[in-house]
């Protein structure tokens, strides 16, 4: 895999109790409490959230219009929490936390859970928003992520869920252990997953693309004409753009013009890179 880009370097709760029963006279006790958060980023360039089990939704806003977006970190969700009573059910429920700190140009938002109740809670995070000139960092261990709209660079590592990113120009470097990987960008990137397949498609030219993939790979080129295209696949290889068409088993290598855009893909299994219509 090929090293990643600079991309690296960046509660109010209300509490109700639910009795169930089986019909073998077992009971659990759920509780459940809301989160919510508005944290300040002037100053901060990038954001790392790092969040256990949790899927996650980002969305992003135009920081050039006034008063539309705020520069800030916003959140709403909840912790759903399970105990042996309703009164402990309501107590774990309240006592996780996240906690948001920021030290110069980086700031993290984390959760804090007592290894007493780990295991018995449960985050739900609606959409987080931010200004979209904002670099992220996103570690989760299980969930899907989605970004959408940023213009920064982005960096996402997740144990076991699908990753979507709808942006990312500063570059998308992704990896994930099981999952699918989507992304649709004018970035370079830099995408790995040990079981699952990759989907790219390119809005801008001339950017490098390396792909570390289990499963089946397809791209859309912006265009095809300054490509170092070095390629190898498990399952049957086409290639299908303006300045290069070719079907091969195994492995690739072309070059045209100048050479200035690396594609470099290994994959378990078909492979499909093909250019944008018009291009």
């Amino acid at each position: 895999m090929h090293s990643r880009s600079s991309v690296r370097d960046r509660v109010a709760p209300v509490a109700t109790g639910v009795l169930l029963a089986t019909a073998a006279c077992v009971f659990a006790w759920r509780g459940e409490a809301d989160i919510v958060g508005d944290h300040d980023l002037r100053g901060v360039q990038t954001v790392r959230i790092d969040l256990p089990s949790t899927p996650m939704a980002i969305e992003t806003c135009e920081p050039s219009a006034p008063g539309a977006c705020p520069e800030s970190l916003r959140y709403a969700g909840r912790v759903l929490a399970t105990g042996g009573s309703a009164a402990d059910a309501r107590r774990h429920a309240r006592t996780p936390a996240l906690v948001f700190e920021r030290r110069g140009t980086l700031a993290r938002l984390g959760v804090d859970i007592p290894l007493s109740i780990r295991g018995l809670v449960d985050l739900e995070l609606g959409a987080l928003a931010l200004p979209a000139d904002r670099d992220l960092d996103v570690h989760t261990d299980l969930g899907d992520v989605e970004v959408y709209g940023s213009r920064g660079a982005v960096m996402i590592a997740v144990g076991r869920g699908d990753v979507l990113v709808e942006g990312g120009d500063g570059g998308v470097a992704v990896d994930v252990d099981v999952g699918d990987i989507e992304v649709h960008g004018g970035g370079d990137v830099d995408l790995a997953t040990s079981t699952g397949k990759v989907d790219v498609l390119q809005s801008t030219a001339g950017r490098h693309v390396f792909i570390d993939a289990d499963g089946d790979v397809t791209v859309e080129l912006a265009a095809s004409t300054d490509l170092d295209l070095d390629v190898a696949a498990g399952g049957p290889i086409s290639v299908r753009t303006s300045t290069v068409v070719a079907l091969a088993d195994g492995r690739l290598k072309r070059r045209t013009g100048s050479g200035s855009a690396q594609i470099v893909i290994r994959c378990g299994g078909a492979l499909t890179i093909t250019e944008r219509a018009g291009q």
